[in-house]
């Protein structure tokens, strides 16, 4: 039996990622790919046209291309395929759009649109953590932190899409407003890629000797400082961790779930950022479920949401 053939779509609020997959049923292959910059694009119609010419390419290039699938970083109804304003796109417009209805109409193939969480949690449950766990909540580390509700092996969507938001928990009710205002103290604006620098930066000035002062501060470089002993990289990265493990353990409260799995970009944090999130919120869960809780990293790894989103198309 000849592998079934999907194009899978992953927007980011940094990059868009895309691939074709070949499906056996057991292992999916990655059969082409590309990435290209979020702000590269100026308008939704630059965005939807790189969509479509992208598909119309490798559906020349490739035989039997079934579907294409998209993860979106926004709250998505899954029977419209319309998406409400992505909060880490500055340039979508500030209007629910029907997004899946537009490409649909430019191209011959069926069209899955779902949450960019949601897509990377249903590819760990077709090939990661679900071997052992019907049942857990996946959260996206990257410009954004997203959420994705797994229950008895399936996405709980809500009823507009919007489930799993976890980076739209309000975590610091005092915080100074911010404009839109539902952005106020959310857990996003603590544990995100602009936080994680930002916390980093606020501290360089009491650690001079810290290899971070040169160079351009980015993530990676945190998380390799981090490693090396470096005071101030490890020190952001556990107010980091604490900051994290307070919303998760507010969520899992709230879920009644045990298991947490970490995808997205920044995801590869070093081994401490997990270990010390794992203390703490043991020490902040409720007691009936503290001694049961467990956060990993994702299994699949960066391309979570390109075989997800493609995985999904099959679906639908």
């Amino acid at each position: 039996m000849s592998p079934r053939i999907t194009i899978g779509f992953d927007v980011g609020g940094t990059s868009v990622k895309a691939g074709a997959i070949a499906w056996d049923g057991t292992v999916p292959h990655m059969i082409a790919s590309c990435l290209e910059e979020t702000k590269s694009f100026r308008s939704v119609d630059d965005f939807i046209e790189w969509i479509i010419d992208r598909t119309l390419q490798w559906k020349a290039e490739l035989s039997n291309v079934e579907a294409i699938g998209i993860g979106f970083p926004a709250c998505v109804q899954w029977d419209t395929g319309t998406v409400t304003v992505p909060p880490n796109i500055p340039w979508w417009p500030a209007h629910p759009l029907p997004l899946r209805q537009i490409i649909q109409q430019h191209i011959s193939l069926p069209v899955a649109l779902d949450n960019d969480a949601n897509a990377a949690a249903y590819a760990e449950c077709m090939l990661g953590y679900s071997r052992q766990w019907r049942s857990f909540l996946y959260v996206t580390l990257g410009t954004g932190v997203g959420g994705a509700i797994v229950l008895d092996g399936h996405i709980y969507r809500g009823e507009r899409g919007c489930a799993g938001e976890i980076g739209h928990m309000v975590i610091a009710a005092d915080a100074p407003a911010r404009n839109p205002l539902y952005r106020t103290g959310v857990l996003e604006e603590y544990i995100g890629r602009a936080a994680i620098i930002e916390r980093t930066k606020a501290l360089l000035p009491s650690y001079p000797t810290s290899m971070l002062h040169t160079g351009t501060l980015d993530v990676d470089r945190i998380s390799y400082a981090a490693e090396q002993g470096d005071e101030a990289a490890c020190r952001a990265i556990q107010l980091v961790a604490h900051t994290f493990a307070l919303g998760l353990a507010s969520a899992l409260a709230l879920l009644g779930l045990e298991h947490v799995v970490v995808g997205g970009g920044i995801s590869a944090l070093p081994k401490m950022f997990y270990d010390y999130v794992q203390v703490v919120l043991k020490q902040h869960a409720l007691p009936a479920i503290a001694n049961h809780v467990t956060v990993v990293r994702s299994e699949i790894g960066a391309s979570a949401g390109i075989l997800g989103a493609a995985l999904l198309a099959l679906e639908r």
